[in-house]
């Protein structure tokens, strides 16, 4: 079951809110004393979580899938998805020593038995009384009615975002539901245009903006690309400014490396983004195109007044 965006948080006493976790969505099947992982495609990732393939249900239950999130926390006990993604990349070297933990918010099967049709508030009763937290794998812990209150501390946080349910709503597996909401943290700032993506496909005029940010030195960084939330007409607009702007020379510091035809503009464009974050290596996570802004300059789009940048690259900055 997947969840729908909603934009704004609310406060309801028909809801309940979860933390949004930065992490890979897994349903695990308990049978016979053993736990196999599969994620959203139906693959087995048992092998490359191994130490969450023993989990704990209180008394002798078979045949139970449940249904969470693989994450890595960082230092500060906060999800970090780059964590997770050094874990998947090597699951059989060093990074092993990355530890993870299996957050569990649904329960899908008990003893062979279908509950998805339960609804969901009782569905949590039965998930807590499954499941036996550890060190490893734990419940998601959840609030009632206050989901501004909660969506405000999230952000000062620094973390995603969470997740609003509807108390009464069934279990709908592959579903794209508004029983479900997820309302993510966003942020916005303005980025100097350096180029364009084509993807090759018919009838595209661009598959995305090349963004760049500039650091103390007046050089433009590479920062991201942005493909979505533009509009036909917007697009159009855009593309008519960017092709009377081409050049041979790439205007970032360090070349860009994608997998599509890229084309370098002569900065001198500035667009607003819309995004969730950076992710460690400073690059956008979850950017969406808002608008132009013909009255700002490219100098003017720097990283340290990016929010979220980095504080880890702030020094090269």
């Amino acid at each position: 079951m997947l969840a729908s965006l909603e934009r704004h948080p609310f406060d309801s006493p028909n809801y309940l809110y979860e933390l949004k976790w930065d992490g890979i969505r897994a349903l695990a099947t308990v049978q016979g004393g053993r736990t196999t992982l599969t994620d959203r495609n139906g693959r087995d990732i048992t092998h490359v979580f191994p130490e969450l393939a023993q989990i704990k249900l209180q008394g002798k239950h078979s045949g139970t899938v449940l249904d969470g999130e693989i994450v890595c926390l960082d230092k500060e006990g906060r999800p970090s998805f780059q964590l997770l993604r050094e874990r998947l990349i090597s699951p059989n070297s060093r990074s092993r020593s990355i530890h993870t933990n299996y957050i569990v918010f649904d329960v899908l099967y008990v003893d062979g038995a279908p509950v998805m049709n339960e609804p969901l508030h009782r569905r949590k009763t039965r998930l807590h009384q499954l499941l036996s937290s550890s060190e490893l794998v734990q419940p998601c812990a959840y609030i009632e009615r206050e989901g501004e209150a909660f969506f405000h501390a999230t952000c000062q946080l620094g973390l995603e975002g969470i997740v609003a349910k509807e108390k009464s709503s069934v279990y709908s597996p592959g579903k794209r539901s508004s029983a479900w909401l997820k309302i993510k943290r966003w942020r916005e700032c303005e980025f100097a245009i350096g180029g364009y993506a084509f993807g090759g496909q018919r009838g595209e005029l661009f598959a995305s903006l090349l963004l760049g940010l500039y650091n103390k030195q007046g050089l433009l960084e590479y920062v991201g690309s942005v493909g979505a939330g533009f509009t036909k007409p917007q697009a159009k607009q855009v593309y008519k400014s960017l092709t009377g702007r081409h050049t041979e020379v790439c205007p970032f510091n360090v070349l860009p490396s994608m997998q599509k035809f890229l084309f370098w503009c002569k900065p001198e464009l500035v667009c607003q983004v819309q995004y969730g974050e950076f992710s460690t290596d400073g690059k956008l996570r979850y950017p969406v195109y808002m608008t132009m802004r013909e009255d700002k300059a490219p100098p003017d789009c720097t990283l340290q007044d990016a929010p979220g940048w980095p504080e880890k690259l702030l020094d090269r900055a």
